[in-house]
């Protein structure tokens, strides 16, 4: 396996993932440039992360809603 085999899925990938993450956490309101970063440098983890504190801000926003 040559460095250009390990090189290029890796080249994809992480920018890809690095997108798709920063997408996610701008539609719950987080920060563009640590979640672009995080998104880069772990990917497809850094995804489920931003759908997850996603899904827990909205249910905390909903709980809130439901108290007053």
């Amino acid at each position: 396996m040559s460095l250009a085999d390990v090189l290029f899925p890796i080249l994809l990938i992480c920018p890809l993932s690095a997108v798709i993450t920063v997408y996610i956490a701008h539609m719950y309101g987080r920060r563009f440039w640590p979640w672009l970063l995080f998104g880069f440098f772990v990917p497809l983890l850094s995804t489920f992360i931003a759908i997850g504190l996603g899904i827990r801000d909205a249910r905390r926003q909903e709980r809130a809603g439901n108290n007053k």
